[in-house]
């Protein structure tokens, strides 16, 4: 799961940072990791009206990163749009399309049985699709793209992933012809919130107190199909989010599960 949380709190952080890297006033036309040209991305510049954003700053891998063959990505911080979510919802349109090829995936790889929820404040989805250009063993690698964004930004992270696409995870079939058929990721964001904070371990009166993101997809915990929910609060001095935990609730939204420091899963009792 530390897996997932990494992936996450990159997405998130390129949306509330500008940090100091290069910058470039060229428009772009693609996104290139520079391994083969089948692989580059058509660029969020290619579909901005003139003046709509500016890229403010691009995070690229350092040489010695490149050298000692670690995961390495490319992160295009955009700024000045009217509607960040808007925007970033037309962006993912185009990725969808026929001639981009990429499909919604979870942070597992898995193809979602959701559609990406974009008319959210703050969010971001994950895409891939099968890369050309392979491992130096000759091994399958995923070329995922992560478009993320904020009330004031939208950032793109593009990356080679090891691995291949998997199939979306089938929901767990009720025992009883009656049983409620799984919520939706709008049911459950919402029930999330109207739990009280101290059941879940956390400070305050109401879970409006925090930012929660919902994860696209299902996660196997006990045997039970979870959505994980990622709580943050955010900090006012430094206006960025603070990571404060995962949490995984049941499909019937009838448990929560808190993923302890020690990346232990644990049963809440939130009765």
């Amino acid at each position: 799961m530390k897996k997932q949380t990494k992936l996450f709190l990159l997405a998130l952080a390129a949306l509330c940072l500008l940090t100091a890297c290069k910058k470039k006033d060229e428009t772009l036309e693609v996104y290139s990791l520079g391994e083969n040209d089948e692989d580059n991305v058509v660029a969020l510049d290619s579909i901005l009206a003139e003046d709509e954003a500016i890229l403010a700053s691009v995070d690229a891998p350092t040489d010695a990163a490149v050298a000692e063959r670690l995961d390495v990505s490319h992160t295009y911080h955009y700024r000045k749009m009217d509607d960040p979510a808007l925007l970033a919802d037309r962006y993912i349109t185009v990725l969808r399309g026929s001639e981009q090829g990429f499909v919604p995936i979870d942070t597992e790889n898995r193809k979602t049985v959701d559609e990406p929820v974009t008319n959210t404040l703050m969010g971001n989805v994950i895409l891939g699709r099968a890369a050309v250009a392979t491992t130096e063993s000759g091994g399958s690698r995923i070329l995922r793209v992560v478009v993320g964004w904020s009330e004031y930004a939208v950032a793109v992270q593009v990356a080679y992933v090891e691995g291949r696409i998997l199939p979306a995870p089938e929901p767990e079939k009720p025992v009883e012809e009656e049983e409620s058929r799984p919520t939706s990721i709008s049911e459950q964001t919402d029930y999330f919130n109207s739990l009280d904070p101290r059941k879940l371990g956390l400070e305050g009166d109401s879970m409006a107190d925090y930012m929660v993101y919902p994860q696209q997809g299902w996660v196997l915990v006990n045997d039970i199909y979870c959505r994980e929910m990622l709580v943050y609060l955010q900090d006012v001095q430094t206006a960025t989010n603070v990571y404060i935990g995962s949490f995984y609730l049941s499909s019937d939204m009838s448990q929560v599960y808190q993923k302890n420091s020690d990346g232990q899963i644990m049963l809440l009792d939130i009765n």
